[in-house]
């Protein structure tokens, strides 16, 4: 959940990125860094998930710090010193070791601090109560777990639920004999409300990676002779395995110890499968697959619904198709060819600019300086412009703008591949609130209807506010139909308000209930 000293973005952000590393030979069979060396190939892979703060823990029964976490803010490459050969090697020989986890984040819960930077270790005498672990989602009933875990004992210093999680799982290890780890974990299960794949190891060399019952969140491994790997998506052990990757199901964990691999499910198989739709749409990396679909053909697909339903009168000679890059180039070139139009790069990106710590708000530099408007396609055009989706409608606004004004552009229209979002989302994006969301400020909202209409009206009072000539969403339909996954198999929470979890339809009341009396803040903030 995001909290107060967060700053909310034009585009809505996933909580993080995970990887695990368990090698089976010797560390001399490997790359200097042995875990590490994976570790950080794969979290630059997962770069996309997270740009505020990376880090690893490494265990290494060869030292007396049978674990170590590395951690900080910043990018992947400059939090392990990556342009620095000198430092890079003295880092990867201090933390060499054969088992790993690692993590990229964005916040969207505690503060831009690096001590709420991931993995958090935890440690302690006993060797099974000395862990670290890492998380990527958003635990909904936090508070009710830091108020039975602070009346059992347990002390936080942070606000995150990453510390929850932390203690939690400290509980269910058990205080004087040791559970099993299987154990442990189902029993956290059936206390936790919320998203979250889960990667853990101790001092005792034990791996586990999980992920919660609904499946929220993606998580992929493979598993051979030389290593086990898992990751956030496919895309993060290609480098290292072409062929044997998978999906962990939603309530299984596999733990990896003495070199085998045990695959167990830790809940019951009641729960409903709620992927979260957006992984598709715009979070997960164009060469993923999830569910064994392949992100960048369910974008490309998705570009094609659009088009099915377009009203303009085109031609290729007076119209162009511009994408929002990076995330939006399937879908426009989708779009595009189904229409026989010209696809273009109208707007180039700095894929050199990173996040900073001083955008302070000032939302119309931070567009200048990640996009250039390329004149020479966009001048005396009529532009279609292809965005993914449209959550707060800043950077669309400013965009749209500076193509009409800077572009010279004779029309501006806005295509949007992911239907609109009415409903705040409590599972890891950071948009909890109704006040954020441009869709949702156009109409009166009821989270207790499964679904909220989306007329002409609407849109052409939301074009008007954005600032484009016309504006026309991704269908409902059409989404299911280009993701080719059941609509009873995601979550559309933030489209419908069809939360899957208790929490979650508790958290959307709470929200609705602050929207319509004016009284700002999220759910649960004090």
């Amino acid at each position: 959940m995001g909290m107060p000293g967060f700053p909310s973005g034009n585009e809505a952000h996933d909580f993080c990125g995970v990887a695990a590393v368990y090698l089976k030979k010797d560390l001399s069979h490997y790359p200097p860094g042995g875990a590490l060396y994976f570790l950080q190939k794969m979290l630059l892979q997962l770069q996309h998930r997270g740009q505020l703060s990376a880090g690893v823990t490494i265990f290494d029964e060869r030292k007396p710090d049978l674990l170590k976490t590395h951690k900080g803010n910043g990018l992947v490459g400059e939090v392990f010193s990556l342009s620095d050969s000198e430092k890079s090697e003295k880092l990867f020989s201090e933390y060499a070791g054969k088992v790993g986890i690692g993590h990229t984040r964005y916040a969207t819960s505690g503060s831009d601090l690096c001590a709420d930077a991931q993995p958090f270790e935890r440690t302690h005498t006993r060797l099974w109560k000395w862990f670290s672990f890492a998380f990527n989602g958003n635990i909904t009933n936090a508070p009710e777990m830091r108020k039975m875990l602070t009346e059992k004992g347990y002390h936080f210093k942070s606000k995150t639920d990453t510390e929850v999680l932390m203690h939690a799982i400290a509980h269910g290890l058990g205080s004087d004999d040791p559970q099993s780890l299987e154990s442990g974990f189902a029993e956290l299960s059936n206390q936790l409300d919320g998203a979250y794949t889960l990667v853990f190891v101790n001092a005792q060399g034990e791996l586990v990676v999980l992920r919660d019952p609904y499946g929220f969140k993606p998580l992929s491994f493979v598993d051979t002779e030389d290593f086990f790997l898992a990751a956030s998506e496919s895309v993060a052990l290609r480098p290292f395995a072409t062929h044997g990757i998978q999906d962990l199901n939603p309530g299984e964990m596999i733990r990896v110890h003495q070199n085998k691999t045990i695959r167990s499910r830790f809940t019951a198989s009641t729960h409903p499968i709620s992927p979260c739709m957006f992984e598709w749409v715009y979070f997960a990396s164009a060469g993923s697959t999830l569910q064994g679909s392949s992100v960048y053909e369910a974008r490309y697909r998705l570009g094609e619904e659009l088009a099915k339903n377009e009203t303009l009168s085109t031609n290729k000679e007076e119209w162009v198709v511009v994408s929002v890059p990076d995330t939006s180039k399937p879908a426009a070139d989708g779009y595009a060819f189904t229409l026989q139009l010209p696809s273009k790069e109208g707007l180039l990106r700095n894929r050199y600019v990173g996040r900073t710590f001083i955008e302070g708000g000032k939302w119309q530099d931070k567009v200048r300086e990640k996009f250039t408007i390329n004149t020479s396609v966009v001048e005396g055009k009529k532009v279609i412009l292809v965005e993914d989706s449209v959550v707060r409608g800043n950077t669309l606004k400013q965009i749209a703008q500076r193509i009409r004004e800077e572009g010279k552009a004779i029309e501006v229209h806005a295509r949007i591949s992911c239907p609109p979002i009415f409903n705040p989302c409590f599972y890891g994006i950071d948009m909890s609130t109704f006040t954020e969301l441009v869709a949702a400020r156009q109409g009166e909202q009821n989270p207790d209807r499964e679904r909220v209409g989306w007329n002409p009206g609407m849109g052409e009072k939301l074009a008007h506010e954005l600032g484009v000539d016309s504006l026309r969403y991704q269908s409902i339909e059409g989404l299911f139909h280009a993701l080719r996954v059941p609509s009873s198999k995601l979550c559309t929470a933030c489209l419908n308000g069809k939360y899957p979890t208790p929490s979650g339809k508790n958290l959307a009341r709470e929200a609705w209930e602050r929207y319509s009396l004016a009284q700002g803040g999220r759910p649960h903030d004090a």
